[in-house]
């Protein structure tokens, strides 16, 4: 029900609103897709995770960001060289970029257009590894590797 509701106010914002935002993070903001799973567990088969993450010392603007995209914003404990807060807004959930992505993409320039359709690409890759049973195989994975661990810690 939620997810419904977020689509309905992603849905209502004003092209100028989308518009800005590509703006924004055409200057500001970094697509990347997030490979940690396939590194950090041996067994992993998840695909990358596609993610935004824009990062300034103006709050006020990081605040807009973070109402537009229904995300939160967090500020490190670390300040700039010039002693400046800085100000982070990540986004992350693959139903958010699924719903921003494509409405920014036509505002992009080429090489961030390039990047955007890498990442819309991992997430259909991750659609298609779900609906395959790969998140239920990598869980049955781990409580494997758990029960196994135990076993070797309680053997003499």
């Amino acid at each position: 029900m939620e997810n419904n509701l977020f689509e309905l106010d992603f849905k209502n914002l004003k092209k100028t609103d989308i518009a800005w935002l590509a703006g924004l993070f055409e200057g500001e903001a970094y697509f990347g897709l997030d490979n940690r799973s396939a590194t950090r567990y041996k067994v992993s088969t998840s695909p990358p995770a596609p993610y935004i993450r824009i990062s300034m010392t103006d709050e006020n603007v990081i605040a807009k960001v973070s109402k537009l995209v229904n995300k939160s914003y967090f500020s490190p404990q670390r300040l700039t060289v010039t002693k400046k807060q800085v100000y982070i807004c990540h986004i992350g959930d693959r139903s958010t970029l699924k719903l921003l992505l494509p409405l920014i993409l036509s505002y992009m320039g080429l090489r961030r257009q390039k990047t955007i359709l890498e990442c819309l690409k991992a997430l259909k890759d991750w659609e298609g590894w779900y609906l395959k049973g790969g998140r239920k195989k990598m869980a049955s994975q781990g409580s494997l590797s758990k029960a196994i661990k135990k076993k070797l810690s309680t053997d003499p």
